[in-house]
Order: C-alpha cells, then sequence, then structure tokens
C-alpha cells in the first residue's frame, strides 16, 4: 500500500492532521476584499480581450488573407488559424466576420479547384467545416452559427463494389451548394450535396438539409421538415 493510501485510510491522529492539512490547502484562496477582486476581475477581464484582439488583427486576419484568393473591405477573422486541408479557392465580399475556428476541407475531384464564394455581411460562428470538392456559395447578410458543416460530396463511391474497393468518387457524385442571401444557419445544421437553401430561410439547429428549401422557409427536424409561409418574421 503506497504511503497515500495509508493516510487516506489511516485513523491516526498523525493522519488526521495531515489529511486536515491537505484539505485546507486545496480550499485555500487570498482573503482579499471583495472591491479588490472585482478589480482584478476587470483587469483580468480587459488583458484577455487585448490578447485576443491582437491576435486576431497582427496574426490570424493576415493569415486568412493569405489564405483566400479575394477578400473584401473591413474582413475580420477569429483567433485560431484555419485548419486547411488541399487546395481550394476562397472569395470573399465585404464586411466578412469569423469567429473562433473553421476548418476546410478541399477535394481535388473535378479537373476545376473547388471554390467557395462568400457574400458581403456574412458571418460565420466557431467550428464550421466546408467540404468542399465544388463550388460553395452563401449569399449576403447570412448568418451561420457554429458547428455548421457544409459539404458537396461524400468523400466515397456511392457504388457498394467500388467503395469496397476504395475508389474514390466520381465528378458525377460532386453536387454544388448555394445558399441565399439573409439565410440563419442554426449551430450544428449539416448542409449535404446539392442542397439549394433559398433567401430569407431559417434552418433550425442540428438540421440536416439535403434538398431544395424554397425563398422564406423555415427547416426543423429530423427528417427535415419545410414550412413556407408569406413572412417568416411571424413564426420566429
Amino acid at each position: 500500500m503506497s504511503l497515500a493510501a495509508r493516510i487516506r485510510n489511516s485513523n491516526s491522529a498523525a493522519a488526521r492532521a495531515l489529511r486536515r492539512f491537505y484539505y485546507r490547502v486545496c480550499r485555500f484562496s487570498l482573503p482579499l476584499p471583495g472591491i479588490v477582486c472585482v478589480m482584478l476581475w476587470q483587469a483580468s477581464r480587459h488583458v484577455v480581450r487585448l490578447y485576443y484582439w491582437g491576435k486576431s488583427a497582427f496574426w490570424v486576419t493576415p493569415l486568412y488573407r493569405g489564405l483566400c484568393a479575394a477578400v473584401g473591405k473591413d474582413f475580420k477573422a477569429g483567433t485560431f488559424v484555419p485548419y486547411v486541408e488541399g487546395t481550394g479557392r476562397i472569395f470573399l465580399g465585404d464586411n466578412v466576420r469569423f469567429d473562433g475556428k473553421q476548418n476546410y476541407i478541399f477535394s481535388s475531384i473535378r479537373s476545376v479547384m473547388p471554390e467557395i464564394h462568400v457574400g458581403d455581411d456574412t458571418g460565420f460562428g466557431h467550428g464550421v467545416t466546408f467540404d468542399i470538392a465544388g463550388k460553395l456559395i452563401i449569399g449576403k447578410k447570412c448568418l451561420i452559427a457554429g458547428g455548421v458543416t457544409f459539404q458537396d460530396c461524400g468523400g466515397h463511391s456511392l457504388v457498394p463494389e467500388k467503395r469496397a474497393c476504395g475508389e474514390p468518387p466520381t465528378e458525377k457524385d460532386v453536387r454544388d451548394i448555394t445558399i441565399g442571401d439573409n439565410v440563419w444557419i442554426g449551430a450544428g445544421a449539416y448542409i449535404s450535396p446539392g442542397a439549394r437553401i433559398g433567401e430569407n430561410c431559417v434552418v433550425a439547429a442540428h438540421t440536416t438539409v439535403a434538398r431544395n428549401i424554397p425563398p422564406n422557409s423555415l427547416v426543423y427536424a429530423l427528417p427535415a421538415k419545410v414550412v413556407t409561409i408569406r413572412n417568416i418574421s411571424k413564426v420566429i
């Protein structure tokens, strides 16, 4: 039996004293006045904000500009360097915003290079994944929440025999994705190959979109359900 186990299990006076001392050390904190604690908290917040601002402004945003083929004005990246696999072209409009970290997975299935086009005033949350072999078009004034995945190809052949042999998918398996203007996609949604979402739509969190969605629609649940309305603001 180890020494720590003996002290933990023993009922001797020395063992009890050592346990009391250990618990007091673990629970110790500086007996500072409340106003001092508030000042420390505020100072810590400002230091953290300054750190992340500097990381975004002087490191991540310049790297993003080097990654993209074209970047509009007032672009702002998050605080983490994006993960990039493969080669593709990214075109960003004006006032595009990225929060946190994004993942880019480009596949060389087609003879042309994969492309991602993002319209003006569109924002992305943390953990958005772009798995693109063809073309992804996202319109203006869109809100893309964290954890959303855009994938225009499954990554494997749909033919069982070819898949068993490890053959890659063909160009026919790649289907472009189009997102209209003013679309809000909730956290964790999955936008599958060939999906086309019309303008002013809302996609609920953790919803899979695998077909054409008409404008002014609310998409929710599994399997996805579509409700077409004249004024989507009346049900939000």
